[in-house]
């Protein structure tokens, strides 16, 4: 049995910080080994395979983010930027084909309905529903007043 995986799926500049401070954490009392994933959903009229930077620009700020977020523990990662058109698959076939035993993600858009319908967004519930593995979704506390 191999070192534990970790994997800690980050989508926007918004919630970079909170996602890799709950993940440094978990995959050092986890002893894991830590990823971090970047998925850019490129539309049907992009070839997936476009030599364009604007394309991948925002998610490697992202990842630069993340990685800078990560120095501020003793926690070493790796990055990875992906170009897919389905985030949810993808998210799901990068955690299957590296053996991630924990995945973290978040979902930053509550709702004041039912519980079910705030964690549960498009991606997210794809997530949950598909992955070989135990995810946590963060959900942001509400705004105090």
């Amino acid at each position: 049995m191999g070192k534990a995986k970790v994997m800690v799926a980050v989508r926007d500049a918004i919630s970079v910080e909170s996602l890799m401070t709950l993940a440094c954490q978990l995959s050092q009392g986890m002893n894991a080994d830590l990823a971090v994933l970047h998925v850019v959903d490129v539309p049907l009229a992009t070839p997936l395979d476009a030599e364009d930077e604007a394309i991948d620009h925002a998610g490697k700020e992202i990842l630069a983010h993340a990685q800078r977020v990560a120095k501020n523990f003793p926690c070493p990662i790796s990055a990875e930027l992906l170009r897919a058109r389905e985030v949810g698959e993808a998210i799901v076939g990068v955690a299957r084909e590296r053996g991630v035993d924990l995945l973290v993600m978040g979902h930053h858009k509550p709702h004041p309905h039912a519980l079910s319908e705030t964690l549960l967004g498009g991606i997210v519930r794809y997530v949950v529903h598909h992955a070989p593995c135990r995810v946590i979704v963060q959900i942001p506390a509400p705004e105090q007043k």
